[in-house]
């Protein structure tokens, strides 16, 4: 039987023309919003620092009472950081101040304590020497109304992940809610007769695909699911009726081949419903695929029954659907790899497990991890995409590689 390959690139394409998962944005406690991906940008309601403040333990004064050299100056009040009002500067003297207090008015710099005679950790004394070579510059260790944030700036885009920095920030702006993306749910259901859980019987293998996928998933911000169905039409269609009734998407698992038991085919390819479209890809591992919609329109995506192939489809075809989810490929120097780790496939893209790493110089690298199946995958944080007969890295010593 002739098989017609299709290129990895042009089905990874068309799933992304065809499949546009749900896109709810709701506003969340910023409590209950790490992690997740923002839907819409974050602007600030209200300029940071609020009033001018000390960057600076010292004094505030008035720049004209100030010359090159010892002045003395009465100090004429102490002002904390914290609530309260505070009195003008008077002209001539100085105010002791704290790191973050309100800078009074008429006051145009601050001087460091370390720049005067004063004990850092006394009470506040009748009269200061500021000690200066010159005259400070204006402004000198005060932060400005809006210095780092001005009403109505940026503070995140649609599509960031929120991580503790974007949370301090907006809490320190007032800002009690954000704008997430509602997660995905994702439905993965394994087929076969021969999967089993811990106890694997002779003739069964260890149910994997499962766990594996819905740990893929999870880490990209997803609410995962997983069910298992054998190689019986009523069963499977029961089964995706189920994952489609709580999802935004389906992936299935085996069943995709060309043999008499590929359940998944038979049911929703040609000789089946005709609801999903099955293709071999110029893939190696992975090269059976396929994609559809079940009866309630929820898209589902088929990836192959062998873990690789499944884990290889996964990062190749779902994960360019998510939002947030770091698929684009980037080309990366190949390192001193062992020539026996993986060669290239003739007639399409081969992809080899690879861990990541630094030259000397601080340069990403990449090498390729020996073994075969999933095991060097245990190890790996990337994929390395070999196209057709590049044996050896590109001209300019690097090859394309997706992380994990």
């Amino acid at each position: 039987m002739t098989v017609t390959r299709v290129d990895p690139w042009q089905w990874r394409s068309l799933l992304q023309q065809e499949i546009t998962l749900p896109r709810e944005v709701p506003e969340v406690p910023v409590h209950e919003a790490a992690g997740a991906v923002l839907g819409a940008d974050v602007h600030s309601p209200e300029s940071f620092p609020a009033v001018a403040i000390a960057a600076m333990d010292g004094f505030a004064v008035r720049r004209a009472d100030l010359a090159s050299g010892t002045t003395t100056l009465p100090v004429s009040s102490e002002i904390p950081a914290g609530p309260g009002e505070i009195a003008a500067l008077a002209p001539g003297t100085a105010a002791r101040i704290m790191t973050g207090a309100p800078i009074p008015t008429g006051a145009d710099a601050v001087i460091e304590v370390e720049a005067t005679d004063a004990d850092p950790y006394g009470p506040a004394p009748a009269t200061v020497a500021l000690r200066l070579q010159e005259v400070p510059a204006p402004r000198r260790h005060v932060r400005d109304v809006g210095e780092e944030v001005a009403r109505g700036d940026v503070l995140a885009r649609s599509g960031d992940r929120v991580g503790g920095g974007l949370i301090g920030l907006v809490r320190a702006l007032g800002l009690g809610t954000l704008p997430i993306l509602r997660p995905l749910r994702v439905a993965v259901v394994v087929t076969g007769d021969e999967l089993a859980g811990d106890d694997a019987a002779p003739g069964t293998v260890r149910e994997s695909n499962g766990t594996m996928l819905g740990a893929a998933l999870a880490g990209d911000g997803v609410e995962a699911s997983a069910l298992h169905s054998g190689d019986d039409h009523s069963q499977l269609r029961s089964t995706l009726e189920t994952a489609a009734e709580r999802s935004d998407l389906v992936l299935t698992t085996g069943g995709i081949g060309h043999g008499a038991f590929d359940v998944v085919k038979t049911l929703l390819g040609e000789r089946g419903s005709a609801t999903s479209r099955f293709e071999h890809l110029a893939l190696r591992p992975g090269g059976p695929q396929g994609a559809g919609r079940l009866p309630d329109g929820t898209p589902v995506i088929h990836l192959p029954g062998t873990p690789v192939g499944a884990l290889v489809g996964y990062h190749l075809f779902v994960r360019p659907l998510l939002p947030g989810a770091e698929a684009a490929p980037r080309r990366i120097r190949l390192g001193d790899a062992d020539p026996g780790a993986g060669h290239a496939h003739r007639g399409g893209l081969h992809v080899v497990p690879g861990r990541l790493g630094r030259d000397a110089d601080g340069s990403e690298r990449v090498e390729l991890l020996p073994g075969c199946r999933l095991a060097p995958y245990g190890r790996a944080d990337a994929m390395v995409l070999r196209e057709a007969d590049e044996s050896e890295e590109g001209p300019d010593g690097t090859v394309l590689v997706l992380g994990l």
